[in-house]
């Protein structure tokens, strides 16, 4: 058996607040879009450029990004690529997303408030501003293409 890896770990910024939806068999998920920066050099000439990278997350940890997260604040995600692809009127299309397992706030707190400014962040499914998915996240690999919501 080959040992293959697809995991995937990113920090940047929220381009939009995320969007919380609930699939037809009732699971709860998160989408939101992670714009990261790449520096480089070609020559002596320092260029950058910015990936956009779609990503979701699901369950318990969908609810409370959804609830702490807002355009414009850095996190960092670690998870794996998930490849979908349907046909829909003769219309092939695919796509590539972040199926995101863990993630972190990297702001920080500001002045009493959470990092998204909206109020004392202390909520008990938060421990040290970290979320991880291992605990009592449930699997939805096995299933993911019957909850695509489109």
């Amino acid at each position: 058996m080959a040992n293959d890896l697809n995991v995937v770990t990113l920090i940047g910024r929220l381009t939009r607040d995320p969007e919380l939806k609930t699939t037809p068999n009732g699971k709860v998920l998160a989408k939101f879009t992670l714009a990261s920066n790449r520096t480089y050099k070609v020559g002596e000439e320092t260029k950058e450029e910015v990936g956009f990278f779609d990503c979701v997350s699901w369950g318990k940890q969908a609810e409370v990004m959804a609830r702490y997260l807002t355009k414009g604040k850095r996190i960092a995600v670690q998870g794996s690529l998930r490849f979908s692809k349907w046909e829909v009127e003769g219309k092939k299309g695919s796509k590539v997303e972040i199926n995101v397992e863990n993630f972190q706030f990297l702001d920080g707190k500001q002045d009493g408030k959470d990092a998204s400014g909206g109020g004392s962040m202390a909520p008990s499914e938060i421990v040290d501003d970290s979320y991880s998915a291992q605990s009592g996240h449930e699997d939805t690999s096995a299933n993911l293409d019957e909850d695509i919501p489109f």
